[in-house]
């Protein structure tokens, strides 16, 4: 946030006027630096809410009595700041301005002032002795004022720079006057985010949705009765709302028509479930990628929660051919062309992701009689540290010689068939699974 100077211009033919006000604003919507660490309650803190924060009074003093922490009135006293989704809205409006470099407006002033009533003059002159930003502010009139002067004074120090101020706005952020005390003590603050305290909200005995309770839930909002759709909205409002997340976010992905048509919506509990969520009470449809988002965000994904999603929506993933986070990675035939090609058929898009840090065995091919016996079916692996007492029989031993045999047969066919001609090569590319000579050896 920063003090900037807003221009006016008006002019006729004979006469020109110039207008300076400072106005307090930022050139952009990062003005508040809220944290994303996370808080943990501490005997002693005391906590400030900014405007816009979503806590309910009476649950804030159950946390006061658990965990010996106070809301104070006074910013100064405060230990902890907390802000919310709709703080920045609260405190602050927009509007939208055009910027001119602050030089070339100086070039406009000089090359006009003496045309100009001394009372304009001067105080545009102050203005500027001790102004340090890099542009000026105006508004549609001044740019329109620019853009079409009848003023040949004007007209004459308007050069290529101005009129390319005058082409597009941008959008300030302004404080409005009720807050101007936050500022500007509040930019070099440390804030919270408040949905760091939310997830305390509702205390360690709170009910947890579960599978069981997400069933309920659903034939609550699939009622006809709004009491129902009010009671379903009171109980996801005071839940645990970590260990209850997916539950909840599928609550909203299936029924967010029905709470949006629920004056509940607008209760203050609910409201902070919706501030804890990142939620807008006034559009709340959530897609399977929102429910993937609050889970990361919230650092409580996992493959069992994943399943479930996949349980309840993978139709919807499949018929959306894949999604942010959801990719189709192999491609199989139904079973009546499965059963045309006699074999299994699955076609990869994607390749298989290895984990950071895993250590991946490949798997050793054995050729020769020394490893026979980690490879032969029917007989004893040797393990280091533990005792083997199965001895291999003359028939093992015949059966492994016959296969060798085999082996050996296959590969002077092999370069038979090369002395007579190239065979045409095969693409593995679809990946069927084909039977092998039916003696039970795999080839290598």
């Amino acid at each position: 946030m920063k003090h900037y100077l807003k221009i006016e211009i008006e002019s006729n033919s004979s006469e020109i006027m110039m207008r300076v006000e400072p106005i307090y604003c930022s050139l952009d919507d990062t003005t508040i630096n809220i944290k994303q660490d996370d808080y943990v309650p501490t005997k002693g803190d005391k906590l400030y809410f900014l405007p816009g924060v979503n806590i309910p009074r009476v649950k804030m003093k159950d946390l006061t009595i658990q965990y010996g922490i106070k809301s104070v009135r006074n910013i100064d006293d405060a230990t902890h700041v907390f802000a919310g989704r709709n703080t920045g809205p609260k405190i602050m409006d927009h509007s939208w301005m055009y910027r001119m470099p602050t030089e070339t407006f100086r070039k406009i002033f000089e090359g006009t002032c003496e045309h100009m009533d001394e009372y304009y003059s001067e105080n545009v002159r102050e203005a500027l002795e001790y102004y340090q930003e890099d542009v000026v502010l105006f508004d549609y009139g001044t740019a329109n004022e620019i853009r079409n002067t009848g003023n040949k004074i004007l007209e004459a120090v308007i050069d290529e720079v101005a009129i390319k101020s005058c082409k597009s706005s941008k959008t300030i952020y302004r404080v409005n006057d009720d807050y101007k005390s936050y500022f500007p003590a509040i930019l070099s603050l440390d804030i919270y985010d408040e949905s760091k305290l939310l997830k305390y909200i509702n205390g360690d005995d709170a009910v947890v949705i579960d599978s069981v309770m997400f069933e309920q839930l659903s034939e609550m909002f699939k009622s006809h009765d709004n009491d129902n759709h009010i009671l379903a909205m009171e109980i996801m409002a005071n839940c645990n709302y970590i260990d209850s997340l997916l539950y909840i976010e599928f609550l909203f992905k299936d029924y967010s028509s029905q709470m949006s048509n629920c004056h509940t919506k607008n209760h203050v509990n609910f409201k902070s479930l919706i501030s804890f969520l990142g939620k807008n009470k006034n559009y709340m449809s959530t897609k399977i990628d929102d429910v993937m988002d609050s889970l990361i965000r919230k650092q409580v994904l996992s493959t069992d929660k994943i399943d479930l999603i996949l349980e309840r929506y993978g139709y919807e993933i499949e018929a959306d051919g894949g999604t942010k986070y959801f990719k189709v990675k192999t491609i199989t035939i139904n079973e009546d062309a499965l059963k045309t090609v006699n074999a299994n058929y699955t076609y990869e898009r994607i390749e298989d992701f290895i984990p950071e840090g895993v250590d991946v065995e490949i798997p050793e091919l054995h050729g020769n009689l020394d490893d026979l016996n980690s490879g032969v079916a029917g007989v004893a692996s040797e393990v280091e540290g533990v005792e083997n007492d199965f001895e291999i029989s003359d028939d093992d031993i015949e059966t492994a010689l016959l296969r060798i045999e085999r082996n050996e047969l296959k590969t002077e066919l092999i370069e038979l068939e090369e002395s007579t001609g190239d065979p045409e090569e095969e693409s593995n590319n679809n990946q069927i699974e084909e039977t092998n000579d039916g003696d039970g050896f795999e080839w290598f």
